[in-house]
């Protein structure tokens, strides 16, 4: 469960204390991607090599076709829309959903390598 809880809330796989972002609001475009090197509570490295990040693209991948599944069942079986305005609105979706993707594609990422440390969260509580 404790992954779980890392990925969703966006915080370090390590201590669940730091944030994986410096923003927030993944929608604030200046930065929204940023993230600090090392978590600010148990200074777990986060830039674990150059690139590290690029694997997240195999995490996104299928988030984004458990979305399309999700989308395609609703508005075509379902509401029996269009298929000229099935693709119109699939596209607009997912590019209105894509910074919240790539950031759980990176939480999760990042969570495959580093693993919960009971110590790490508790030597944060004592800080």
């Amino acid at each position: 469960m404790s992954k779980l809880y890392s990925v969703v809330r966006l915080k370090c796989p390590r201590c669940h204390k730091g944030n994986l972002f410096t923003k927030n609001n993944p929608y604030s475009f200046k930065d929204s991607m940023k993230m600090p090197d090392r978590c600010p509570v148990c200074n777990q490295d986060f830039q674990i090599e150059p690139g590290f990040y690029i694997g997240a693209l195999w995490t996104s991948f299928p988030i984004v076709i458990f979305i399309m599944t999700l989308l395609s069942i609703l508005l075509l079986v379902l509401i029996k829309m269009e298929l000229e305005w099935f693709f119109v609105a699939i596209t607009v979706i997912l590019l209105l959903l894509q910074p919240i993707i790539i950031r759980l594609g990176r939480a999760i990422w990042i969570n495959i390598f580093v693993d919960y440390d009971p110590e790490a969260a508790e030597d944060a509580r004592n800080k």
